[in-house]
């Protein structure tokens, strides 16, 4: 798995306008030039304690690793949890990850 670390790369993320929501999650989706996936985690700040934040990135960062072979290539993810996610656990996270990416038929057995 690779991880996005520049701020001026989740930016580009960002500002491309695909995005997609939902109680727990939001995705941001961009084509990459790249044969493979990057993927960056953040948690919403209005979730207060820091170590709760990092919990849920570190939940994240654990679903996206065990599923990553079933995602289509060539794409920039950015997961970020909302509030909603710090009440959630991790099989919770996980139906909203694939809930998301079956919406944007990023999986491989979808068609597009």
């Amino acid at each position: 798995m690779i991880i996005i670390k520049n701020n001026k790369e989740y930016k580009s993320v960002y500002n491309c306008n695909n995005s997609i929501s939902d109680y727990n999650l939001v995705l941001f989706v961009k084509k990459n030039d790249f044969g493979y996936n990057r993927f960056g985690f953040t948690a919403a700040k209005k979730i207060k304690k820091a170590v709760l934040r990092n919990i849920i990135r570190r939940r994240l960062k654990e679903i996206v690793r065990l599923n990553e072979y079933n995602l289509k290539e060539g794409y920039d993810f950015v997961l970020m949890a909302r509030v909603n996610a710090a009440e959630s656990d991790y099989k919770s996270l996980e139906k909203s990850f694939f809930k998301l990416m079956k919406r944007k038929k990023l999986l491989k057995g979808d068609l597009k």
